[in-house]
């Protein structure tokens, strides 16, 4: 009896250069390692999606048309394996019939340390001060009575996740550390763990978001991108934030309603927030460092408001995070190759589940 074929993973785009030595190493079961890079043309891209049991796609290949073709027309297909956190792009009718797209962990911490990083700076201030210092003034010095020489502390300031998964618990296990309170919104109800104060179920009490939003000093958005989620945070939800608190949006821009936002911010109904995901991607699918005709992240002008810190959807970009990441999804094909079922499973084609 010939052997059994080895499975075919096809790894497409910027993930066959700079993540296929990572993923070839963590795996510990028999692949055949198929790659597709974006200069060898549509034709060998469907080809080889045809010929696949398994794909990781890199982020680039999501801009080519052909990709989603031969994905929904692969005769093989059984796992979309995506490695990196965004999927509100990802549908049922992307996938063929029987395949199955599972997400990948790795990003948690890097993305707790962002928000810790987040709620440390918007109270110290570092960057106000070191620029300050620079100019030859002695304004913040530490022997000045002056009220603005003084700068905040997170201490028993009280922190509220929305969205409590993964990111959010490595949130909460790092603002304890600092003594702040913590709170937590999932979905479902569930017991509250050791690290959160409060947890609350959206699904079972309709009032559990006012509640984390009236007791919070920040709001981190950590949440998916979902029809329940999409403009979660409107005009009602600010109106029932502290005028001091501070939004920290970590999950993406829709989650939160792009003119209430904004409103919210110049009117200063809310302090401030810090902002690193948004509702314009001008810069994608153009070549890396390239500036595209208008940068502007948002329809509204966020970056001229003097009470927000904005990054470009960056807080989970490192390189521990990309290491952790390959080690997933390594661990995720291996489950695969067992005919286990693999973790973080999002979305199902048609007849995936018979």
């Amino acid at each position: 009896m010939p052997p059994k074929a080895k499975p075919v993973l096809a790894l497409t785009g910027a993930i066959a250069g700079e993540g296929r030595a990572a993923i070839e190493q963590h795996l510990s079961t028999d692949w055949d390692i198929r790659s597709w890079m974006t200069g060898d043309g549509d034709d060998a891209l469907v080809s080889l999606l045809a010929e696949a049991d398994a794909v990781v796609p890199g982020v680039d290949t999501l801009f080519v048309g052909a990709f989603f073709a031969g994905l929904k027309a692969s005769p093989r297909l059984r796992l979309l394996q995506i490695p990196f956190a965004g999927t509100d792009w990802l549908t049922p009718e992307l996938l063929p019939a029987r395949a199955i797209a599972a997400g990948c962990s790795g990003h948690e911490v890097t993305m707790a340390e962002y928000t810790l990083a987040a709620m440390l700076e918007w109270q110290i201030r570092l960057r106000v001060m070191d620029a300050d210092f620079r100019t030859g003034s002695w304004t913040y010095s530490g022997s000045s009575k002056a009220p603005i020489a003084y700068h905040g502390e997170i201490w028993k300031k009280t922190v509220g996740i929305v969205g409590y998964g993964g990111i959010g618990i490595e949130i909460a296990k790092r603002a304890r550390a600092f003594s702040m309170r913590t709170m937590g919104l999932k979905r479902s109800k569930a017991p509250c763990p050791p690290e959160l104060d409060w947890l609350g179920a959206s699904a079972d009490d309709p009032n559990a978001l006012d509640t984390l939003l009236r007791d919070s000093d920040f709001v981190v958005l950590a949440c998916d991108l979902n029809d329940a989620t999409r403009g979660l945070i409107g005009p009602e939800q600010f109106a029932a934030m502290k005028d001091t608190a501070v939004l920290i949006n970590i999950a993406r821009g829709e989650v939160v309603q792009e003119e209430a936002f904004y409103t919210a911010l110049k009117s200063r109904d809310i302090a401030g927030a810090v902002i690193d995901t948004w509702y314009l991607y001008p810069a994608r699918g153009l070549p890396p460092g390239e500036k595209p005709d208008d940068p502007s992240p948002a329809h509204f002008p966020f970056l001229e408001l003097d009470n927000v810190i904005v990054t470009p959807h960056c807080s989970a970009h490192s390189h521990e995070a990309d290491d952790r990441r390959m080690i997933s999804i390594a661990a995720n094909l291996d489950r695969y190759a067992r005919g286990e079922q693999p973790d973080r499973v999002m979305v199902k084609g048609a007849d995936a589940a018979a």
